[in-house]
């Protein structure tokens, strides 16, 4: 009898001890969930994306505890949501909200209104990180006091065989510290291309409040634009690696592809302007033209050699649309001297020749396949 209440006694004291633990674990993930983390990344998952999960997964297994994960569901499926459901009952980390909003950039908004974070990192649901970015990327904020840094961006593309292939846009170079060396910072950061790339940037928290106010669509330059202006320190960082879709052009038609280009050249062109007067050798400006005549040729290819049920006397119009541009004459008139390494498109576009733009696009594109190379 004594041994059976002994045993009693040790029972009872081992389901309090059990209590009390988990008492004090629910009271820590209360105080944790009421902390300021270092770093809030904002993951916004509409419809029924298929890799919601590798984004998710990606955002958890980075070695950093101190961070804020906020999911802004939209219209998810419901076997993603069910997902999303499980892993924000596993990790005390992740806040799970729900957007009824149908309004652009409104996941953004609620999702920034719910973040906590000193920093803001954004992505959506087809995009992940490697290992280790997040530390690196805070490492580079510590050292130089910056307001945004970039990460290295991987472009991905799956062939037939589910193979990716990549091209890295490299971070390594990206500095925009003192006025002196300015512009010549922003000319790396056009070249680069992650100009156009706001997803996986870390911005310090004012700075991603403003956007949201200036901007209207996240994918547009006009929303990194006002962050740029008002930060004192932009920086890479080449150890941080951040993975999203190459974009294809020749998928299906965007008849919206030019008139996006068009106001994020207009958005550059406002960002350079303080630059004008220290930019000596136009080394900017050419950039800017660079960057331009770049995605006028995807623009050109989506029409070009995408399926879709444009007629040629539509397609003739929008290529003369395209041509007589303003924008397009100022940089077929800046890359006059420059149109090595510009491809074929280039002499077609100078001169206003829309068939030659159809031709050459199509001979770019059996080229690219082959594996020739074009000067």
């Amino acid at each position: 009898m004594q041994r059976i209440r002994r045993l009693i006694a040790f029972i009872a004291g081992v389901y309090h001890e059990r209590q009390v633990i988990i008492a004090v674990e629910r009271m820590d993930n209360l105080l944790r969930r009421g902390s300021l983390p270092r770093l809030s990344v904002i993951l916004v998952v509409e419809g029924s994306p298929s890799y919601a999960m590798r984004a998710l997964e990606s955002v958890q297994n980075q070695d950093l505890y101190d961070m804020q994960i906020v999911v802004a569901c939209r219209n998810a499926a419901p076997g993603v949501r069910h997902s999303l459901d499980v892993a924000a009952g596993r990790d005390i980390h992740i806040d799970l909200i729900d957007v009824d909003d149908p309004s652009s950039g409104a996941c953004l908004r609620e999702g920034f209104a719910a973040s906590r974070g000193a920093h803001i990192i954004a992505m959506s649901a087809d995009e992940w990180f490697a290992p280790h970015a997040f530390l690196a990327m805070l490492d580079v904020a510590c050292e130089t006091s910056a307001d945004i840094v970039f990460p290295s961006v991987s472009l991905d593309r799956y062939d037939t065989h589910r193979e990716r292939h990549s091209r890295m846009l490299d971070a390594q170079s990206i500095a925009l510290a003192d006025d002196g060396d300015r512009a010549s910072g922003l000319a790396k950061l056009v070249e680069s291309g992650l100009v156009c790339h706001n997803s996986g940037v870390m911005y310090e928290r004012a700075l991603f409040e403003l956007c949201l106010q200036h901007a209207e669509s996240y994918r547009a330059i006009a929303f990194l634009a006002p962050a740029l202006s008002h930060a004192e320190r932009v920086f890479g960082c080449a150890e941080a690696c951040f993975h999203t879709a190459a974009p294809s052009v020749a998928d299906s038609f965007d008849p919206t592809m030019f008139s996006r280009l068009s106001d994020d050249a207009k958005a550059l062109e406002e960002l350079c302007v303080p630059f004008d007067a220290i930019d000596d050798d136009n080394h900017l400006k050419l950039a800017c033209q660079r960057f331009y005549y770049g995605r006028l040729v995807a623009c050109i290819e989506n029409l070009c050699l995408s399926p879709h049920g444009v007629s040629s006397i539509e397609r003739t119009a929008r290529l003369r649309d395209m041509l007589n541009d303003v924008r397009t004459r100022q940089m077929a008139v800046a890359l006059k001297g420059e149109r090595r390494g510009l491809g074929l498109l280039f002499g077609p576009i100078a001169n206003v020749k829309p068939m030659r733009c159809v031709m050459y696009a199509h001979l770019a594109a059996f080229l690219n396949r082959t594996g020739a190379r074009i000067a």
